[in-house]
């Protein structure tokens, strides 16, 4: 206590009445007194009889002036966490405006030149020793959130979800150290993708292919993913996307012959069209790919309608058939990529009723990687004709995921983002987005004339360069790659072109078997005359099914009004009461599965039933504890999954669609839940 009292003996002063009173030791304000300015309006202290403060009370300003300079100093990390993004260098052709954004200016705290210098503690995820001088620290956040990368992620509710992204990027500044190998494949898919579209503009002139130009690092993106895909263990890879670009996918990503692409620009199979015909850019393709490491991934291009986004929630079904089939429960030997377009994820309802799909039991895929090649522009209509909000992801806030926005004219970011989003998908089982910046080159065909409503942009458009040549003068610089070396990858890529397009015009070309795998048996076409098929079941086999559906374990305790469902039931087993509808169903269900068809109904309220009369999963009114009959049937019946639909039509039906195409041999129903509600699925329909 003395020397307590001897601390603070420089601030006793006498007051009015002669009697001692003590100074503070903290820094009084308010809102009328603001911090650092004293009563009579001159910064520092005061003590009680009006004279400047010493020694004690001083060094507690001092300490208090520090203490609020460090938290100042918190708040702006917390800020550029929040709100760099926004300030990040995204749209490659500066059109953009970017906002003035107060917090994230240092001058907003306070701060002065000659603060710069000053050194401050700073989360460890920025620096190993816990401490930077605030010019480093405000460059570091730049290069973390306001570089060519802006990420959403402190929307995020899971604090161990955003403290692994934030330690992922703030300890690498967002940036991967990239080997010479991997920029020369970088820079390979980039060549792939302009040496295909230039090809196909000098060769077929004129011809709608919805090039990828402007957005030619969707290659490098979807490469890398693979390749990391495959070396997480990722067996199975469904692809959904539009017809953007399509094409160069298909050739230099999913693995179809670019001479069979040819071909159909000059329409010379007309046996195509038999039944099974729909233009280039949409059609579907399936391939194997190898990994540089030697792993198998099987990949399958679904195939699109014009209706832009309803191929999502289909792709996403047949994925799920997929996992089922080799019973992958986990959810981590397949993947779904689903390729957007900004104005398309913005704007069509379909978008939030396939990220609902995300986490629910019955549709769950272990998490979509979702790709937006944003090239700023929906046919004529810009951004801000097109959409309320500031992103066209911000919709996919709503399952609390990181967004990546990235600049396309930066592969090397494109290469970061790609690789944190497929590592937070594989660790958390969630989707991630990826906001990949560029433009559209031409119009939205090769016949459209974009300068007739955005004439600046595409005047500056004009002038710029591939990005393959951007990042080609880059490595250039950095010694990475020679000029000699680059101009033989494009020589060698134009060459094979060539190749395949002289073999499309061979009078030997023989079309492609495109079917494969557990698609052998059904090649479609003309259906040849079916025998008829004996459908019929004993009726003492009937009654056994019926009879086990009624049954439930021991000590079950069913709502009363069920028990006397069941008690008819057993009666309509015993032959004393006719069928109802319910049950009757009941024993289609039973006797396919017990004959080893696999069943998956889906719909709203489908469990119960909507009009309270299938009840083919049971509750217990004692502890809410679930028993579905159809699935104790037998040890060796097949797999039978009924589930509640959200409430929604076409996504849904979509799935279901997508998840009989991978279903084979199985029985897969959707129910409307009253009799028009399929009438807003009539897209899928």
């Amino acid at each position: 206590w003395r020397r307590y009292f001897h601390s603070i003996a420089p601030s006793v002063g006498e007051g009015e009445n002669g009697s001692t009173q003590l100074g503070p030791t903290f820094t009084p304000s308010s809102i009328f007194n603001p911090a650092g300015e004293s009563k009579n309006g001159q910064n520092g202290h005061v003590n009680g009889n009006g004279t400047a403060p010493a020694n004690g009370a001083k060094r507690a300003a001092i300490a208090d002036e520090a203490k609020t300079r460090q938290e100042a100093v918190t708040q702006l990390v917390r800020n550029y966490r929040v709100r760099g993004h926004l300030l990040a260098d995204l749209d490659p052709l500066g059109f953009t405006p970017k906002p003035v954004i107060p917090e994230l200016d240092p001058l907003f705290y306070g701060f002065r030149e000659s603060d710069m210098d000053r050194v401050f503690a700073c989360d460890r995820t920025i620096e190993p020793t816990g401490m930077l001088p605030l010019r480093e620290l405000i460059a570091r956040l730049e290069n973390t959130y306001s570089r060519t990368i802006g990420v959403q992620f402190t929307h995020i509710d899971d604090i161990d979800a955003r403290n692994w992204l934030q330690q992922r990027m703030e300890s690498t500044q967002n940036r991967l150290e990239l080997s010479r190998k991997e920029q020369v494949r970088i820079l390979t898919r980039l060549t792939d993708a302009v040496a295909f579209e230039e090809f196909i503009r000098r060769k077929f002139t004129g011809a709608k292919s919805f090039s990828l130009e402007g957005a030619e690092s969707l290659l490098p993106l979807l490469d890398l993913a693979i390749e990391e895909a495959g070396e997480q263990g990722v067996q199975e890879i469904v692809v959904g996307m539009a017809h953007r670009g399509r094409l160069n996918v298909l050739a230099n990503i999913i693995g179809k012959s670019p001479r069979d692409i040819f071909r159909e620009f000059e329409d010379k199979d007309p046996d195509l069209y038999q039944g099974g015909g729909d233009v280039k850019y949409h059609l579907g393709y399936v391939n194997d790919w190898q990994t540089s490491s030697g792993r198998k991934v099987h990949l399958a291009l679904c195939f699109n309608p014009s209706h832009l986004e309803f191929v999502n929630t289909v792709a996403m079904g047949r994925l799920r058939a997929k996992q089922d089939r080799i019973e992958d429960n986990l959810r981590d030997r397949g993947l779904c990529i689903l390729i957007h377009g900004d104005a398309a994820f913005a704007g069509e309802g379909v978008v939030q009723e396939t990220l609902n799909l995300s986490q629910l039991p019955g549709y769950t895929v272990g998490g979509t990687l979702h790709v937006i090649v944003n090239n700023q522009i929906g046919f004529t209509t810009g951004p801000s004709e097109a959409r309320s909000t500031h992103y066209c992801t911000d919709v996919a806030k709503m399952l609390q995921i990181p967004i990546f926005h990235v600049n396309g004219e930066d592969p090397e970011a494109v290469a970061a983002v790609v690789k944190m989003a497929m590592d937070f998908r594989r660790k958390f089982g969630r989707d991630a987005v990826i906001d990949m910046y560029g433009y559209r080159k031409l119009g939205h065909n090769e016949g459209d004339e974009p300068a007739f409503t955005q004439p600046l942009i595409y005047a500056a458009i004009a002038q710029r360069k591939p990005v393959r040549e951007a990042y080609l003068d880059r490595l250039l610089k950095l010694g990475g790659v020679t000029r000699a070396e680059a101009d033989a990858i494009a020589d060698r890529r134009r060459q094979q072109l060539e190749t395949e397009l002289s073999e499309a015009h061979s009078e030997d070309y023989v079309a492609p078997n495109r079917v494969r795998r557990t698609h052998g048996g059904y090649i479609g076409g003309l259906e040849s005359e079916t025998p008829d098929v004996s459908t019929g079941v004993p009726q003492e086999r009937l009654s056994m099914l019926l009879e086990q559906l009624t049954k439930v374990p021991d000590g079950f305790s069913p709502h009363p009004k069920i028990t006397r469902i069941l008690k008819a039931r057993a009666q309509m087993a015993a032959g004393e009461a006719p069928l109802d509808w319910a049950a009757g169903e009941a024993l289609a269900f039973a006797t396919l599965t017990t004959e080893g068809i696999p069943i998956r109904l889906t719909g709203q309220d489908s469990e119960r039933g909507t009009f309270s009369h299938r009840h083919a999963v049971l509750h217990d009114v004692e502890n809410d504890g679930e028993f579905t009959p159809l699935l104790n049937l037998s040890k060796e019946q097949a797999r039978v999954e009924i589930h509640n639909s959200p409430l929604s039509e076409i996504g849904v039906l979509g799935f279901e669609y997508g998840y009989s195409l991978d279903f084979l041999g199985g029985l897969c129903i959707w129910e409307a839940q009253f009799g028009d509600f399929w009438n807003t699925a009539q897209v899928i329909v």
